[in-house]
């Protein structure tokens, strides 16, 4: 099984000519909960006539200066809670923060498999301090159900490495995954030979932080 079929989800083809450096970071909070931090870094229009390309930053701008970048909006879609958007930077290239809360590590991947109609078995586990989450790609000709995959929203999700790091505890195993920065941060991207059945996490997670 492809790891492509996986990572479908977050490959959307993007929209319109904006160019970014676009980074996503899933911090794994120590009551579970997860915030998801996607940075736009270096943003500037491609458009071929300068009024398209003032426009399209224009827009931009205006919409993160209100504090609703687009990319907010696809994480709402997903199901993030207590949005959140920061311009980093108010000229050309631009730059913008946004983050959303989400429950637990499950419930963030999970609401982004929905969304694209990615048909994936997903489980979230506890057991003791440890915990689980286990990614099975189920059927890779699946094909979406009508008004799925097809908003320009989801297609902000994108990103080839996301990095799930941890506010306390380690990453004890892996696969699907590389595990850098001292067992704290595990690493998902496609640009991986490997091709796993599954894509598999588990952390420990300490009574009282470390």
């Amino acid at each position: 099984m492809k790891k492509a079929i996986l990572v479908l989800a977050m490959t959307v083809a993007l929209t319109g000519c904006l160019e970014k450096d676009v980074t996503h970071t899933l911090y794994i909070e120590t009551d579970e909960s997860v915030t998801w931090e996607v940075l736009e870094r270096n943003v500037y229009s491609s458009a071929n006539s300068p009024e398209d390309r003032e426009r399209e930053e224009r827009d931009y701008f205006e919409r993160a200066m209100a504090g609703r970048p687009e990319v907010l909006d696809a994480l709402a879609e997903i199901g993030g809670r207590d949005l959140q958007a920061q311009v980093l930077r108010d000229r050309r290239p631009y730059g913008v923060r946004a983050t959303a809360h989400f429950k637990d590590f499950g419930a963030a991947l999970g609401g982004l498999f929905e969304a694209a109609a990615m048909e994936a078995k997903l489980t979230y586990q506890r057991d003791g301090d440890r915990r689980v989450l286990t990614i099975v790609p189920l059927d890779e000709d699946a094909e979406p159900e009508p008004g799925q995959q097809d908003t320009d929203s989801l297609a902000l999700l994108v990103s080839d490495p996301m990095r799930f790091v941890l506010a306390a505890g380690k990453f004890v195993e892996a696969e699907g995954f590389s595990i850098e920065g001292g067992d704290r941060v595990a690493v998902w991207s496609s640009e991986s030979e490997d091709e796993p059945e599954r894509f598999r996490l588990v952390w420990t997670v300490p009574a009282f932080g470390d």
